[in-house]
Parts: structure tokens; C-alpha cells; sequence
């Protein structure tokens, strides 16, 4: 089975089942033991900053969750999931399944757990002004379902000698886009993925800018991608894999051309790709 670190689309759809879900309502206690993580989990400072205080907003930057509390400007929880990472929402008495590791209590007997098996996701707290100087979200580039993306990705990767697969997955220039997304949209503009940004018109540049967008708001249509290990706060599985054309299929015939799809490693990801219409 493959597994993949949850993109833009699996972050995008777990903060709006937590919106649905949270939005407006008070924290009561957050519970948890200390542990390493991909940055140190401390709940009982957490359950010091927002006990008490109502959830205002979720947001999302590239792959991070923000969840902001009252009063305006007073900090955020800032969590990644990692690679086996994901929140669920339950109510006061469900079963505890293995590996929860964090338990933010909501009133209403709402409970949001952090699960996470790995353990290289993370949920910490921001304090106020921290956002535009923390080590993961300081040096994000632009976000991919921007209305600028189709004139600035080209201004981007022009001028670049790197692969454009290795392009794409760099966060500093566009944040969001992992290994999954990225094979797909190189696949609907029909560039190899191996190509150097220099290489590649711009035309051709702003074309895999909208190609880009199409796939992750399809994802995001239909609940991101199950592989392995994520599903939504609420459950539910997500399900464009059944609509992924390249990704994992090497060995397969393209759904374009009818050729055999291939597969290269660049940068120790392995892509799909079909020699005969990916140019």
C-alpha cells in the first residue's frame, strides 16, 4: 500500500470538517501526556492558553492547520499531521483508539483528538506575532489555489535549473503541493517531470499553473486521497485516488495516450509518467 504525507487537499479538508464541527464553540481542557514529536507536544501549555476561550477560526497555510482563539490576536495553534497524522472528532465516552496523543475538550461534549502513530506531525501553541517568524510557516511560498498562481508559478520556475517535479514539491516557492498532486498535474499538462523549469515555456509553465489548481480543488471536492492511513475529522475516507491518473501507476496504460506508464526517482520520490504524451 502506498502511503503519502497529507497535501493542501487532506489539510484543506480536515480543517473544514473542523469548522463545520468547531467554529464558535468554547475550549473546556485540553488533556495529553508530554512527548517528542516533530516539535516537543506540551498539552498542559496548551490547556494553559486556550482553556476557556472560543475558536474563532481555522485556517490553512500551505500544509499547516491554524486554529485562532478569542480574544483577536492572542496566538494560534499551529499543528501539522505529519505522515500518519490526523484529527477526529468525537463525542464525551467514545473509545480511545491507540495513539491519541492529544484530546482538545469542546463544549457540547465535542471532543477533537489528535492521533497520530508516527509521531512526525505536531500541535503547538503560537504566541502572539509568532506566525511570520516561525521556522515552518516564515518561508512559505505562494499558496497554489491563489488567483495569482498562473502568472507568478512561470516567474517562479523560468529561471530555475531543477527539475520541474522538484520544483513543485519545494515549499519556499509554492506551498501545499506534495508528491501525489504534483505527479497528477505534470500528467494533465503533459511535461515530463524531469524537464528544468528553464526548459519549459512559459505558456507551458502557466498551463501547469492551471492544471495545479484543477487537481487539488477536485481533491479537495472529494475529500482529499486515502492511501493508507488518512481520513477526514468526521471519518470519512477520501476518495480522488479512484481518480488518479498517474500516481502509482506505473505499469499501467495511460489514460491519455495508451501507453505503458514508467516511473523515475527524483529527489527520492518516485513519479509516474508516460514517455509518449509528457514531453
Amino acid at each position: 500500500m502506498l502511503r503519502a504525507v497529507p497535501e493542501l487537499p487532506e489539510v484543506e479538508t480536515t480543517r473544514l470538517a473542523l469548522k463545520r464541527c468547531i467554529a464558535g464553540r468554547r475550549i473546556l481542557a485540553v488533556l495529553g501526556k508530554p512527548m517528542t514529536m516533530r516539535r516537543p507536544l506540551e498539552p498542559r501549555e496548551i490547556d494553559r492558553e486556550i482553556r476557556g476561550r472560543r475558536v474563532t477560526a481555522l485556517r490553512r497555510r500551505g500544509k499547516y492547520l491554524l486554529i485562532d482563539v478569542e480574544p483577536h490576536d492572542s496566538g494560534s495553534l499551529l499543528a501539522h499531521l505529519g505522515m500518519s497524522g490526523r484529527f477526529a472528532i468525537h463525542r464525551r465516552g467514545d473509545p480511545v483508539v491507540s495513539h491519541t496523543h492529544l484530546t482538545i475538550l469542546i463544549e457540547d461534549d465535542v471532543e477533537i483528538r489528535l492521533i497520530d502513530p508516527r509521531r512526525f506531525g505536531f500541535v503547538s501553541w503560537l504566541k502572539p506575532g509568532a506566525e511570520d517568524s516561525d521556522p515552518s510557516l516564515a518561508r512559505l511560498g505562494l499558496e497554489p489555489l491563489d488567483a495569482t498562481l498562473p502568472r507568478m508559478l512561470p516567474v517562479l520556475y523560468k529561471p530555475r535549473r531543477s527539475p520541474i517535479k522538484s520544483l513543485l514539491l519545494d515549499q519556499t516557492l509554492v506551498a501545499g503541493i506534495g508528491n501525489i498532486y504534483a505527479t497528477e498535474a505534470l500528467w494533465r499538462a503533459g511535461i515530463r517531470p524531469d524537464r528544468k523549469g528553464q526548459r519549459i515555456s512559459l505558456d507551458r509553465l502557466g498551463e501547469l499553473a492551471r492544471c495545479v489548481q484543477a487537481v487539488l480543488n477536485e481533491a479537495i471536492e472529494c475529500g482529499g486521497t486515502t492511501l493508507r492511513d488518512f481520513s477526514a475529522p468526521d471519518g470519512n475516507l477520501g476518495y480522488f485516488a479512484i481518480s488518479l491518473s498517474a500516481y502509482g501507476n506505473q505499469g499501467t496504460p495511460c489514460p491519455r495516450c495508451g501507453h505503458t506508464l514508467v516511473h523515475m526517482v527524483l529527489g527520492g520520490r518516485t513519479t509516474a509518467w508516460c514517455r509518449q504524451c509528457q514531453r
